[in-house]
């Protein structure tokens, strides 16, 4: 089987495991954190870290209960734990990025309101 076979495979059984997630959550009104089906979905996506996956699955943290999902399983697997640490890494990166072009911004501004002096 070739890579992106692999890959699309890998995805594959993530979106059926989060359906069956979602399905079970309609029907009981709650999905419980022992219910199979989240034991199911972690081991698809234990498959994808291991795999090598880990661009595609730190696009999914930006929904907060998929990181704090991602959070309680990094608790005991440690490639989920490095995976949310560099999620935090790159997200506090992101953040100070915008405050220093926000503050450079602020600075320009302040700048062109001077008055000319000869």
């Amino acid at each position: 089987m070739g890579e992106a076979e692999t890959r699309q495979k890998l995805l594959r059984n993530v979106k059926k495991e989060v359906k069956q997630i979602m399905e079970e959550a309609v029907t009981r009104k709650f999905v419980h954190a022992d219910s199979s089906h989240i034991i199911s979905f972690c081991a698809v996506v234990e498959a994808c870290v291991l795999h090598g996956l880990k661009r595609r699955i730190a696009g999914l943290l930006c929904s907060n209960k998929v990181a704090a999902l991602f959070m309680k399983v990094a608790k005991s697997f440690s490639p989920a734990e490095e995976l949310c640490r560099k999620v935090q890494e790159l997200e506090q990166l992101i953040e100070n990025s915008k405050q220093n072009n926000s503050s450079l911004s602020n600075d320009r501004s302040r700048l062109s309101k001077l008055p000319n002096l000869p």
